[in-house]
């Protein structure tokens, strides 16, 4: 009510309304009422990579013994082999009126026993993110090197309410395997609310 009359006194006396200088009379005549937002951890997951689950066990056991024999050369015996896809979903709800979405996406491989070369790569790694409304969102296929490796890459998106999907896979061996080349990988979704 105040501020429908605060408009038409200014608009019987002034004539026009510069609205530039009307929104900043109006900030003061009616201020906005204020809103305090809180960050949190919406969702996180760490997880594994692996040989999909079709793929023949003798060609894993043939790769496994190559990378024995020449740990340099891994990367050959695993260009072969096929990995799993592991899918993960998280929410955003209406009622925190968000207005940002921050995904935080670390990848770490290892070669037998922990050891890091200093260049080359390390592994592969294809991250695809889906919102609510079909939009894919993420990196898809890249393959990460020793020196460049994928260590909290940050993806600002759009609060966009509903189920979001993540299809996250890369190479990497599950059990006894995972012994001499791993690759694991650690998401973590943040937003705010309302308070």
């Amino acid at each position: 009510m105040r501020l429908a009359l605060a408009v038409a006194v200014m608009f019987l006396s002034i004539g026009c309304i510069d609205i530039p200088a009307m929104n900043g009379l109006m900030d003061r005549i009616v201020p906005e009422k204020e809103k305090t937002y809180s960050s949190f951890e919406v969702w996180s997951i760490e997880g594994d990579f692996a040989p999909d689950p079709e793929q023949d066990q003798e060609s894993i056991n043939e790769a496994i013994a190559d990378i024995l024999e020449d740990p340099l050369q891994f990367q050959k015996p695993l260009q072969n082999l096929s990995w799993e896809i592991n899918e993960h979903a998280f929410y955003i709800e209406s009622e925190w009126e968000a207005k940002y979405v921050e995904l935080t996406l670390s990848v770490v491989y290892e070669l037998v026993g922990g050891n890091q070369l200093d260049e080359g790569p390390a592994g592969t790694l294809d991250f695809s993110l889906i919102d609510p409304t079909g939009g894919e969102h993420g990196e898809g296929y890249e393959i990460v090197t020793w020196n460049n490796p994928v260590d909290e890459r940050l993806l600002v998106l759009p609060p966009i309410y509903g189920e979001w999907r993540i299809k996250i896979s890369g190479s990497g061996f599950d059990g006894a395997g995972g012994l001499i080349y791993s690759g694991k990988y650690d998401i973590k979704v943040e937003s705010e609310q309302l308070n």
